[in-house]
């Protein structure tokens, strides 16, 4: 961190040489030398150049909704409504939400800028000229991002500036502790050194533009934007209302932008007129270079519009070499949120006007009733919130850990906290599969999706249990059958109508499991109460027609699965997980005194691991034996996708799948041991790695979806051997997805095996670099897809491989 600091000093003063004199330069960098004042803030990775081209940080809190943080600077992808926005940067005449800055010094000179590093060139074709946000103003001409996060710092540069500027952006990430990781704020504390070695007279000027489109100061249908400044004890800023009516309205809410009391002088303006055609908003621009200040802008031969914005503007004085820190603190609350409407794939939620009946609320709009109350929580709590931030990102980057595997780890969870997930006004926690654009991929916190995840019972065991208690309270069927997607809102009873999926239900055993061993105080009674559907579930798998409806231990009927088809016969992707869920049935039925049933669940796992091992694993790895079904299927279990039972579409068959060993990896991560050979399963990972790696495959067409182009190294779903392919293999065959990934590096450290564990990562981490894809968005079904949280899972197995163990020493 000091080192972080020294390099950003040292780079001030050397890019700042042709612009000032030797004597001041001499002077400016012995009050910097002197200047101790250091971030505090870990870097984990930095970004310059065409590495930032397409970075995007989600700042936002568990189910608030984000504003993301570009890699220039800029405040992107403004999606605080309720609702996926990927792309919306709300603009008035083309200028967004951000920051300028002016500095004047003693002789009266002065220089201003937009605080934000150059725009990439190459995202736009100029057909109408450059129409990026804020591309008007003048800006820094030097950039870099440093991240850590859910920390940010972008260092701007700018050899003509008499100043260089750090913003440090963060929403506070504190484990154990849901609600102090929700706030529906953002804090963006610009740091200002004068490098030179005059004193200068500095004002920074947040502007805030009303967030959901970019409106006149009335809407089309004449309903008011209002526009007022807005105070608490210490706190003073702008907010933007759009509330004041009385229907349900996911755009109808509060934005405020504020400062401190303390941080200087400070001046507001909420009336800023559009001052005509190709003027624009040029005379404020004029106006801020001119005094500094945020004032009211009137225009009295003007006929248009006030713009929906209003800015806030700090003055300081900084003596030669000094640094001054200016926070802004942006926060919101936006309390309509329509519920998923159980139509699935691409399932938009609207945006305006809905049924009240369909509001299922926010969370976070009950504990903060106005955006100020949510901004006073940060700045009053900040120094604890951000130090209890700066702490678990220490506590990751000490760990034995690659760095690559700390970055997975750590980017991936902000899809913990952004539109993927949310918590509703009752408090519990829901997610999507991904996100699209405007709206959410695949509803239902999907079973086989989310099963792969394990840092929510790392990071927030309180959402970790209460999506474990929605899945058997709510999502479970009379008939033991557990649906994969839950349909909202709850009070429809529309909960469990909907199949079963057989890797989706034994991941929510498992993780039943993995609450209560995790769970501390009141685990037991919690288990105690959740039991009796524990049971019910396991059950389930033994029903005529069902999974393993001969109770052999292995699953041989119809299983619908994360693939989206149902596989027909003993394959290695669900029958590694029946073993774990066996497992895991087995010792939590002992700790409810029903040895009957442990002894049962103990039995099937034994037959079951022999004949899986010996009737699936081929020498290099495991195989999908294709079993027709014979008998009637039950209820629940088939959708009847395959058109002809007796030789059914859609089938793994011969393929080597990236994630066969899926039930081994959770068995092992949850503390149950092993549940594959493990001689054979290294022999697996073997093939997995010299068969699936894409770099090993002969060109080849992909019949799905381009997640990782040709020439990028990457893990394909499956391979076959030549001739044993399937006329219709099940349809992702071809794709590369990095939350199955994750499952490889996570087997192969959970074996010791370190260095090709961190290769199947850094392979990973390569493609989502800043310069071809976001770091902060792995995307499967959708932008920040849940099943890539599975790298947090890689990380624990860095910290302490878990050996192998037998089903008796449990």
């Amino acid at each position: 961190m000091r080192l972080t600091l020294s390099l950003f000093t040292f780079a001030v003063i050397v890019n700042c040489s042709a612009a000032y004199s030797d004597s001041e330069k001499d002077s400016g960098a012995l009050m910097i030398a002197a200047e101790k004042t250091r971030t505090g803030w870990p870097v984990l990775k930095t970004y310059e150049g065409e590495n930032l081209r397409h970075i995007k940080m989600p700042m936002g809190g568990i189910g608030t909704g984000t504003i993301s943080l570009a890699g220039n600077g800029g405040l992107v992808d403004w999606a605080i409504f309720n609702t996926p926005a990927i792309g919306n940067t709300p603009t008035a005449n083309d200028v967004s939400s951000g920051f300028l800055i002016r500095t004047e010094d003693a002789d009266g000179k002065i220089s201003a800028r937009l605080l934000e590093g150059p725009i990439d060139t190459s995202l736009y074709d100029g057909g109408e000229g450059c129409r990026i946000p804020n591309h008007a103003f003048p800006r820094f001409r030097e950039c870099t991002f440093k991240a850590a996060y859910p920390l940010a710092q972008v260092e701007l540069k700018d050899e003509t500036m008499p100043v260089a500027a750090r913003l440090e952006a963060m929403n506070p990430l504190v484990t154990n502790n849901a609600s102090a990781s929700g706030i529906p704020a953002v804090l963006l504390r610009w740091k200002v050194r004068n490098v030179t070695a005059r004193p200068l007279k500095v004002s920074v000027m947040g502007m805030l533009i009303k967030p959901t489109d970019g409106a006149p100061f009335e809407d089309k249908d004449g309903r008011p934007v209002d526009i007022m400044k807005v105070d608490s004890p210490e706190l003073t800023g702008v907010g933007i209302f759009t509330d004041k009516n009385d229907v349900c309205d996911n755009t109808c809410g509060q934005v405020a932008m504020s400062v401190p009391k303390s941080a200087g002088v400070v001046t507001r303006a909420t009336r800023i007129s559009d001052s005509g055609w190709m003027v624009r908003f040029d005379r404020y621009w004029k106006q801020f270079v001119a005094t500094g200040r945020a004032d009211n802008l009137r225009d009295p031969d003007s006929g248009h519009w006030t713009l929906p914005m209003g800015t806030v503007s700090v003055q300081v004085e900084l003596a030669p070499g000094e640094i001054k820190a200016i926070p802004f603190i942006i926060a919101w609350r936006y309390p309509y949120r329509p519920c998923w409407s159980g139509r699935g794939y691409r399932d938009t939620p609207i945006r305006g006007a809905f049924d009240p009946k369909r509001n299922v609320g926010n969370f976070y709009a009950m504990q903060y009733r106005l955006a100020m109350q949510a901004a006073d929580a940060l700045w009053k709590d900040l120094t604890t919130l951000e130090k209890d931030t700066v702490a678990f990102v220490d506590s990751v980057l000490t760990t034995k850990a690659p760095e690559a595997v700390k970055e997975a780890a750590l980017f991936n969870l902000s899809t913990l906290r952004c539109e993927t997930c949310f918590r509703t006004a009752d408090g519990h926690f829901y997610g999507w599969e991904g996100i699209f654009e405007t709206g959410g991929s695949c509803f239902g916190s999907c079973t086989h999706v989310w099963g792969y995840e394990h840092a929510l019972a790392d990071l927030w065991p309180e959402l970790a249990r209460d999506m474990t208690e929605l899945q058997f309270e709510h999502q479970m069927g009379d008939d033991g059958h557990i649906a994969f997607r839950i349909q909202l809102p709850l009070s429809s009873g529309k909960a469990s109508e909907h199949m079963a999926a057989a890797d989706g239900q034994m991941q929510c055993i498992i993780k039943a499991y993995e609450n209560w061993s995790k769970g501390g105080a009141g685990a037991d009674d919690w288990l105690k109460r959740l039991w009796p559907k524990i049971r019910q579930a396991m059950e389930f798998c033994w029903i005529p027609g069902g999974w393993d409806a001969n109770s052999d231990g292995v699953m041989e009927g119809c299983q619908h699965n994360t693939m989206d088809v149902e596989y027909y016969g003993p394959n290695p992707q669900m029958e590694f997980l029946y073993l774990a869920a066996l497992k895991a049935t087995a010792a939590m039925a002992d700790a409810q005194c029903d040895a009957a049933f442990a002894n049962k669940c103990r039995g099937l796992y034994i037959i079951g691991s022999e004949q899986t091992e010996s009737n699936l694993f081929n020498g290099e790895w495991y195989e999908h034996k294709i079993l027709p079904p014979k008998d009637k299927l039950a209820r629940w279990v088939s959708r009847g996708a395959a058109q002809n039972l007796q030789e059914p579409n859609y089938q793994l068959a011969a393929g080597c799948l990236v994630d066969q060993l899926l039930g081994d990896y959770a068995s092992r991560h949850v503390g149950l041991g092993a549940v594959a050979d493990e001689r054979n399963a290294n022999k697996t990972l073997d093939t997995i790695l010299a068969k699936n790696a894409s770099a090993n495959a002969e060109p080849a067409y992909n019949c799905g979806r381009d997640y990782a182009m040709s020439e990028e190294p990457a893990l394909k779903m499956a391979w076959y051997p030549k001739g044993r392919m399937p006329k219709k293999p099940f349809p992702y065959y071809s794709e590369n997805m990095t939350g199955f990934e994750y499952v490889v590096a996570a087997n192969l450290a959970q074996r010791g095996r370190f260095a090709e564990a961190e290769k199947v990562v850094r392979d990973i981490r390569s493609r989502y670099d800043g310069r071809k894809r976001n770091p902060f968005d792995e995307a499967e079904c959708g932008h920040h897809y849940a099943r890539a949280l599975a790298a947090w899972s890689v990380l624990k197995a860095f910290e302490t491989p878990i050996k192998h163990q037998t089903m008796e020493s449990k």
